[in-house]
């Protein structure tokens, strides 16, 4: 066997979590390889977060524009041109992929082609290439597509995100699948893609929750915004078979057909080690197939870290990226802890929709007591900037040490109004910290705080 090629660290996967583990290692001295059987970037990159976003970025762009040619302010185009913005975002990737790729070779990090296995704990073959011999190994090896099967269904009426990315036209009609790991979010993201496109669409959420996040009383609120697009949307529904151009769906004490040209499944994803032979290094999956991680995302064993989807941990790129730095750092000899307890979700959609903490549902389940406000977007000045739009933002609190639970939104400015309650969550700010803030005005901020003062 060739001399294996000897480095500090090893990680195993380039996503967001194989890039975060490699940068924070080298950026602490280490000697980091970074192995990836396809590209780097992962599939938030090529397949997921990335084209997804600015394929709604632009579906948003279209909405607006339809918006202020029906007041009259300029006259727009009546079509969305799903293929000209399928070649936009395409070349975007393109560009963000080799920025990733220079970022990891300017901080020194050696990308390294080809599936990675174990052999020992320390040393990996690499398909192709030469083994890789390295002191602590990060596995960011990310997760596979899985869809379900539908009885009667034809594989070619089927899709995953990434077949959407190579559409001219949206299909005349869409049943879009909820759930996955990211619950319900990229599903809801899609299905308002396709309705812009032209697709009549149909949403069916497997339980109760449209989206997850979101409260028990405001998943209606959050279905009747979606129906404004023209989606329709069944709760408690998941396909049962396919009879020529319909798709049964069932639900509790009831069934319903859905004329459905394409079925989409947006977040088929389970986390998956296949292939790395965890044996060899004494290591072994959980029964789902995730690899159990400490909170310092150090493995079972000594010299192993994990991160990311492979370790079914919230399984989005922002909670992969958290963890890889912890995973690199600990892998460079400097132990660190992560902390999920206040990720931002962020939902693409028209009006945008975000959430970060606990629901009140999951708070009472704690034990704890809450203090609870909500705002309405409408009669807002906020509100009045864009057109009048509609939406709520709500506020939980511990309503017996103030602290911030939970903040969930709808309408104009959602993702920036949620993005800054995470970073106060993770801050552990108080409500009354916040509502002695004093945000730009106009702003969605404003809004926050006001929900704050009403606690």
């Amino acid at each position: 066997m060739t001399a294996p090629a000897r480095f500090d660290v090893a990680v195993i996967g380039a996503g967001a979590a194989g890039a975060a583990a490699a940068l924070e290692a080298a950026r602490l001295g280490a000697s980091v390889a970074l192995i990836e059987a396809q590209q780097p970037g992962g599939s938030c990159v090529h397949h997921t977060c990335i084209p997804t976003s600015i394929l709604l970025d632009a579906a948003e762009g279209f909405a607006r524009a339809r918006e202020l040619g029906l007041a009259g302010v300029f006259a727009a185009g009546e079509t969305f041109q799903l293929g000209r913005a399928s070649d936009r975002a395409r070349a975007l990737v393109r560009g963000l992929a080799a920025a990733t790729q220079t970022a990891l070779r300017r901080a020194g990090v050696q990308l390294i082609a080809g599936h990675a296995s174990f052999l020992e704990p320390e040393l990996l073959a690499v398909a192709g290439g030469e083994p890789v011999r390295a002191g602590a190994v990060v596995i960011a090896a990310g997760a596979r597509w899985e869809p379900p099967t539908i009885p009667g269904l034809p594989a070619d009426r089927f899709a995953t995100p990434d077949v959407v990315q190579t559409w001219r036209e949206a299909p005349a009609s869409c049943l879009v699948l909820g759930g996955g790991p990211s619950g319900g979010l990229f599903a809801i993201e899609y299905a308002v893609l396709l309705a812009l496109a032209g697709s009549a669409v149909t949403l069916a959420a497997p339980g109760p929750a449209v989206c997850d996040g979101f409260d028990a009383d405001l998943q209606p609120v959050i279905a009747d915004l979606l129906g404004a697009l023209g989606i329709a949307v069944h709760r408690d529904a998941a396909p049962a078979a396919a009879e020529g151009a319909a798709v049964r769906l069932a639900a509790p004490g009831r069934e319903v057909a859905v004329d459905a040209a394409v079925v989409l499944a947006p977040d088929p994803r389970v986390p998956s080690a296949e292939g790395l032979a965890l044996e060899r290094a004494g290591l072994a999956p959980a029964p789902d197939g995730t690899i159990p991680v400490d909170e310092t995302a150090a493995a079972a064993v000594p010299g192993i870290f994990a991160a990311g989807d492979v370790t079914g941990r919230g399984m989005l790129s922002s909670t992969a990226a958290a963890m890889g730095r912890a995973a690199g750092a600990g892998a460079a000899g400097d132990p660190r802890r992560f902390r999920l307890a206040a990720v931002p979700r962020l939902v693409h959609a028209v009006p945008p929709l975000a959430a970060v903490g606990l629901t009140a549902e999951a708070a009472r389940a704690r034990g704890l007591r809450l203090a609870t406000a909500t705002v309405p977007v409408e009669g807002s000045a906020w509100s009045a900037v864009r057109g009048g739009q509609p939406g709520f933002v709500r506020l939980h609190a511990d309503a017996r040490t103030g602290e911030i639970l939970g903040v969930q939104a709808a309408g104009p400015g959602a993702h920036e109004l949620v993005c800054a309650a995470a970073a106060l969550m993770q801050a552990e700010a108080t409500a009354g910290q916040l509502a002695a803030a004093l945000p730009w005005h106009p702003s969605p901020l404003e809004l926050l705080a006001e929900a704050a003062r009403r606690l």
